[in-house]
Parts: C-alpha cells; structure tokens; sequence
C-alpha cells in the first residue's frame, strides 16, 4: 500500500517536475516578446511624444501612457492563457495516469485498502461509501470491511473517477479519498510550487 502511494507520489512528481519545465519555456518565450513589443512600442511613442511636444505635451504623455498599458495588459492575458494551457496539460496527464491506474489489477486492493482505512477513520456508525460507478462490481467486497450498516452507493459527480469518499451518517464525518478530492490537492499543489498562482 504504501509502495503505491509512493508510486502515486512519484508520479505526480514527474508529472509536476514536466508541467514546471514546460511552464519554463512558455513563460521565457511570452516574456521575451512581451518585451520586445513593449521597446517597440515605447519607442513609436516616444517619437510621437517628441514631434507633438510643442502643441501639447501632456497629452502626447498620456496617449503614451495608456498604449503601454494596453499593452502591458495585452501581455497579462498572453500570460494567462499560457497558464490556463498549462494547467489544464498537467490536469490531463494525471487524469489519463489515473484512468491507467484504475484499469491496472492493483487498483482494486488500493481502493478496498483505502475504504478500509477511511471507515476506521470515521468511527463507528452507519456509513455511506460513495464509488464510481464502475466499481460498484466491488460492492460486495466493500460491505463485507465493515458488519455494521454500511450502504454503497454510486456518486453522482462525473467527475468522481475512482477512489471513494465514506460518510458517517450517525456523526456526520467525511472523509475523501477520491481521485477528484486528490487531483485538487495536487492542481493547488502544482500551482503553489510552479509559480502559477495568481495574486
């Protein structure tokens, strides 16, 4: 079990380590240009600013002004672009590892392993484990870890993938290890560590 984590982790390692390096080239790249149209386009404003300073000064330096921040904010979108492509790259490769990792033979005993751990987690009670509902074929499996009321249920959340997340009804206790619960942690993770959070 904890090999498999530390497969998982390594994995997202890579993964990030790849996200990062390709964030590398796209940010030097949207640089570079954004400043050399920056130069360019100070220095057609300049020029301007220069053959109209004797009818009005003040305006030439604000018409300047604002071409630079348009330009600038032009640039600012560039770059938000670039890190939403970024992003959504990372986000798909570990959900294309993920969709690999559920249809490999050693998901099965993670996810009962997993379950097993959670419903330990929330105590005693009656529980709900949610599941995709594609391994829902583990129904039986999952009932037997526990001979107390447990109910399995399929989530409802497209987005669920695989892993589980249980419910204590009784206490009103959660715990999540869905791959989507996962894949947020390590995309808040990936943002933090690759510079791409925003602010």
């Amino acid at each position: 079990m904890d090999n498999l984590t530390e497969k998982l982790n390594t994995f997202t390692s890579l993964v990030l380590k790849d996200a990062s390096d390709k964030r590398e080239q796209i940010l030097k790249s949207v640089e570079r240009e954004h400043k050399e149209r920056l130069t360019e386009k100070e220095n057609e404003f300049l020029e301007e600013a220069y053959e109209e300073i004797q009818q009005a000064v003040s305006d030439a330096k604000k018409y300047s002004n604002e071409k630079v921040l348009h330009e600038e904010l032009d640039a600012k979108k560039q770059l938000l672009l670039a890190r939403e492509k970024i992003i959504s790259e990372v986000m798909e490769a570990a959900t294309a590892k993920l969709k690999q990792f559920i249809a490999g033979d050693k998901y099965e005993a993670w996810l009962i392993g997993k379950i097993e751990k959670a419903l330990f987690e929330v105590g005693k009670g009656a529980k709900t484990v949610y599941i995709s509902s594609n391994d829902l074929r583990y129904k039986e499996k999952i009932e037997q870890l526990d001979m107390t009321k447990i109910t399995v249920e399929a989530a409802e959340d497209r987005d669920f993938l695989g892993g589980a997340k249980i419910y204590n009804t009784d206490r009103k206790i959660a715990v999540d290890y869905s791959f989507k619960e996962m894949l947020s942690e390590q995309k808040s993770i990936f943002l933090q560590s690759s510079g791409l959070t925003l602010g």
